[in-house]
């Protein structure tokens, strides 16, 4: 409690902190961390006494009636969600505020590409948006995909300490193409898909640069173009260290 406290004046924060002496809570919501020395091993630190039954990272949300309608837990006591994320997916809004934007296109579809915080800290997982638009009139092929037509995808360029996951993107609707046997999944309009990105570095590793291909496939009901591939390049610049 007492540390509590002085975090709280500190930082400047007047919610109340509810302090789990014992760990009792964390142990019955199955949140304590019982691999504590080997996940302290691997950032390089000893495991204090006083660390002893830290819990795993984990958000609970609540609907109206107190319901718990949302858990998200992270395999490791570090990795932490921004802000903007978690109230991005808990709430289904979008954020007029984020990082710096890249912008790529072509003659059928144009790709804007930011993450959800302009900085990033040591294992913050940010989130990667993809937003794809779509030219009026036009699609692009997801998953599942006959042989020889290329679903929508994206990579991030691998870099040391830098863990990205893989794209999710919307469901796409069933669409036939005359004179064709297979049935296609498409979408078309405006588009977006978001890929998780874990920045596994040590504090001091600076600003980083990331490379992120999205791949397609963009037809009309008269026309397919070749399978494309748009490239963008967003700079993550590391945020001040803090005690």
């Amino acid at each position: 409690m007492e540390t509590l406290a002085g975090f709280a004046a500190k930082h400047g924060i007047t919610y109340p902190l509810l302090a789990d002496e014992g760990s009792r809570v964390i142990r019955d919501l199955g949140m304590l961390d019982d691999d504590l020395d080997r996940h302290h091993a691997e950032f390089g630190r000893q495991v204090r006494d006083d660390q002893r039954g830290v819990a795993y990272p984990a958000v609970f949300l609540l609907d109206r009636y107190g319901v718990v309608a949302e858990k998200r837990f992270h395999p490791k006591y570090r990795i932490r969600d921004t802000g903007t994320g978690l109230l991005e997916s808990a709430l289904g809004i979008a954020s007029p505020r984020h990082g710096p934007e890249a912008v790529a296109g072509s003659d059928a579809v144009e790709v804007r590409g930011y993450f959800d915080a302009p900085e990033y800290r040591p294992y913050q997982q940010l989130r990667l948006t993809l937003e794809m638009t779509v030219k009026n009139g036009w699609h692009v092929y997801t998953a599942p995909v006959p042989a020889g037509y290329t679903a929508l995808g994206a990579e991030v360029t691998p870099v040391a300490g830098i863990d990205a996951g893989a794209p999710a993107w919307p469901a796409g609707r069933p669409h036939r193409v005359e004179g064709l046997d297979e049935t296609f999944s498409v979408l078309d309009g405006t588009i977006r898909g978001q890929i998780p990105v874990t920045f596994a570095v040590a504090a001091g590793t600076g600003d980083l640069r990331l490379e992120i291909a999205v791949r397609y496939q963009a037809c009309s009901d008269t026309a397919c173009l070749p399978p494309a591939t748009l490239r963008l390049s967003l700079l993550v610049r590391e945020a001040p260290f803090a005690e």
